[in-house]
């Protein structure tokens, strides 16, 4: 069974303005995450964070909770590699 993907409101605000090509590596980053969230070759663990992780994609980067209890993985920003650690 496939996780559920949701966006906070500052992640879909991002997505919304990005680019044709970068919605194109956007969408398939997350079409992976509904199968396999915390394992991956571009995915990490956040440290000093409880079940949250990053996908790189580029010089960009999708930080992300997962909830196995619900199967849902929140996606809480996206954004340039240097931008998006600050927030979090």
């Amino acid at each position: 069974m496939p996780y559920e993907i949701l966006l906070s409101k500052t992640a879909l605000k991002t997505y919304e303005k990005l680019t044709d090509k970068l919605h194109e590596g956007i969408d398939r980053c997350i079409a992976y995450l509904e199968i396999s969230p915390k394992y991956g070759t571009n995915i990490k663990k956040l440290r000093g964070k409880t079940d949250c992780y990053r996908y790189q994609v580029g010089g960009w980067r999708i930080v992300y909770e997962v909830n196995d209890a619900e199967k849902e993985v929140m996606i809480y920003d996206i954004g340039a590699r240097g931008d998006v650690y600050k927030k979090h």
